[in-house]
């Protein structure tokens, strides 16, 4: 049946493309052994969906990875965001920061100083995902990045809020993190490879990469290529005509995911950086896009195709689906935001004035 066809090419893709069966503890075999039985000639496309959601929600539980169908139902994985932490974000921001009224709408960036402490600056950092798909809009994005760094430089110490940070792309995150540079030594920050053998281990995946591959050619996948990796663009360095590095105080969560994860990784390189907050979402691999049609409709799946390892502490270190976790972890108490208090912007204040 079309549906059958469809969910064994699904767990073709799967089978020889997702990279992190080893980091997530899960055996594909096992997977399709027990899922792939329930699926007959009359299952209808709602029942087919049923099943793609429990698999991808409670097995392969990745943000990178989902499967949609008629561009309407989407199973995925989302965060378990804390209730406290969304609610103290969306509650006190207002109150005890002055934005600069002309980046209120901005898209990447508001920025201004603590109501409590005129001398500390505060960024605003909303995501790293373009808005407009052109050459010109990584300018756009430079250009406000430098603008906030030319208002606050003289600041004693700079809150960087990536809450709820969903990311977005490397350069653009890179490229922040690269106005707090301490120095223009380069940094190879993260390293990639990719599954070259079908499995459930790392004897299925390649070499960390070295060299630029283009990637597989799959005219199902957005762009014609499946898994390119891109080593050149691993390394970040310095950006901008001068760097901020007085104390600098990051606000994570786990809204804070992929490229915004890169930014705290890239952060925490520096050692006048404190990460405070909660733990990161924990989604580092890039991922392809595969369109499969049948007779009833389009189904789409989107897979993580790298397995990324991250500079952290001096070592690379794989944080795919745990997250980094901040220097000072908190969380509030339901009291404390009735309250009125943001507590990891009062941490973050400590830092910086002792």
């Amino acid at each position: 049946s079309t549906l059958s066809s469809s969910s064994a090419a699904s767990d073709v893709y799967k089978r020889q493309h997702y990279p992190l069966m080893h980091r997530k503890n899960i055996n594909w075999q096992t997977v399709y052994d027990t899922y792939y039985p329930q699926i007959t000639a009359n299952t209808t496309d709602n029942q087919l969906f049923g099943i793609f959601q429990t698999i991808m929600g409670t097995i392969i539980k990745d943000g990178h990875s989902s499967l949609t169908f008629n561009n309407a139902q989407e199973a995925g994985f989302e965060p378990e965001f804390n209730e406290n932490i969304e609610n103290m974000i969306q509650n006190n921001i207002a109150d005890k920061v002055n934005i600069v009224a002309s980046s209120v709408n901005n898209p990447y960036i508001s920025y201004g100083t603590l109501v409590s402490n005129p001398n500390i600056g505060y960024i605003n950092s909303k995501n790293f995902e373009p808005v407009n798909e052109n050459d010109s809009e990584f300018n756009n994005f430079k250009a406000i990045v430098d603008e906030t760094l030319t208002a606050l430089q003289n600041k004693d110490g700079i809150i960087i809020d990536i809450r709820t940070n969903g990311g977005g792309q490397g350069p653009f995150a890179y490229y922040l993190a690269g106005r707090f540079f301490a120095n223009n030594t380069p940094i190879e920050l993260i390293r990639q490879r990719i599954k070259t053998t079908t499995g459930s281990t790392t004897a299925s995946l390649g070499n960390w990469a070295t060299t630029e591959f283009e990637g597989y050619a799959d005219a199902r996948v957005e762009g014609g290529y499946v898994a390119g990796v891109f080593p050149e663009d691993n390394t970040i360095t310095a950006s901008g005509s001068f760097q901020y590095t007085n104390k600098i105080a990051v606000l994570t969560s786990r809204g804070t995911a992929s490229a915004a994860e890169y930014f705290t990784g890239a952060m925490k390189t520096q050692n006048h950086v404190k990460t405070i907050g909660d733990t990161t979402f924990g989604i580092f691999a890039g991922s392809d896009i595969f369109t499969l049609t049948n007779g009833s409709g389009a189904w789409k799946t989107r897979v993580s195709t790298h397995d990324v390892e991250i500079m952290y502490n001096n070592t690379f270190q794989s944080f795919e689906g745990i997250g980094i976790t901040p220097d000072e972890p908190s969380i509030p108490t339901a009291a404390q935001v009735n309250a009125g208090n943001d507590i990891h912007m009062e941490a973050a204040v400590n830092y910086i004035i002792n």
